[in-house]
């Protein structure tokens, strides 16, 4: 008996302290144009909702907290939390319209950064492989025996191994032998329908990103290769996630 009115004391003691590191803060987007399932996210403390046909909602928070707010139509924003807006319990949010920008369009050939390769590409009045090797003819060819110094008889037993430089052997040289590191695997993020739904609601397909469910498995074919989809599910960032999906959901026609 004694026991459990400890307990109840204790927990009785430590609601305060909950209750305060913890708050409810309600907010609204008050843009003029389409406001209605608009993404809030609380990056710090993981937490997820979206804002109703008026444009408000209620998210938990704490003091320093980073919440974000996405939309296909808007462009990223992020707010801090403090103290004060904890306190005024309203925070009034106005988003910047995205603005469509065209894609680059390149003339001609795009260099690689390889000269082997651009090499061949590249219009020239002199081929560019004889314009290299022309480079160095003036220098001549050079019969005579070179003079010995005091470097030209080591032989370097690593370098000369192996056709060309064993880097792994002398890698495995100055390496310790012992005392290895092992670096704790992180299991990335799964990317499917059901994810994703686990990850943001119900209605993420339906709701929020407007798309019907016959296309729901098609979008996911249409996303899973995308270099910042794969990189957010390795370091189990779902907001990166989030935030990337909407964007390629501009880029992704439904069937009619």
């Amino acid at each position: 008996m004694f026991f459990y009115k400890m307990i109840n004391k204790l927990i009785f003691l430590l609601l305060p302290i909950i209750s305060f590191g913890q708050s409810t803060l309600s907010g609204e987007v008050t843009n003029t144009e389409e406001v209605e399932g608009i993404h809030v996210f609380n990056k710090t403390y993981q937490k997820y909702t979206i804002t109703d046909s008026n444009g408000r909602f209620k998210i938990a928070v704490r003091v320093n907290d980073t919440v974000a707010f996405s939309g296909i139509q808007y462009d990223l924003k992020t707010v801090v939390i403090t103290e004060e807006l904890i306190e005024n319990d309203l925070l009034e949010v106005a988003l910047n319209t995205k603005i469509n920008e065209l894609d680059e369009v390149y003339l001609g050939y795009r260099l690689t950064g390889s000269l082997g390769i651009d090499a061949k590409y590249i219009e020239t009045e002199v081929p560019m492989e004889i314009a290299l090797t022309n480079s160095f003819r003036g220098l001549g060819k050079y019969s005579g025996v070179l003079s010995s110094d005091g470097q030209s008889q080591v032989k370097n037993e690593v370098l000369s191994s192996g056709g060309g430089g064993n880097i792994l052997g002398l890698l495995s040289m100055m390496m310790p032998k012992s005392n290895k590191i092992v670096v704790p695997e992180i299991t990335p993020l799964d990317y499917s329908r059901d994810a994703l739904v686990m990850y943001y609601g119900g209605d993420f397909f339906s709701g929020h990103l407007k798309i019907p469910k016959t296309d729901e498995e098609r979008f996911i074919h249409f996303t899973e290769l995308d270099s910042v989809i794969v990189v957010s599910l390795k370091r189990r960032n779902k907001f990166e996630l989030l935030h990337r999906i909407l964007q390629l959901r501009e880029q992704f026609e439904t069937n009619p």
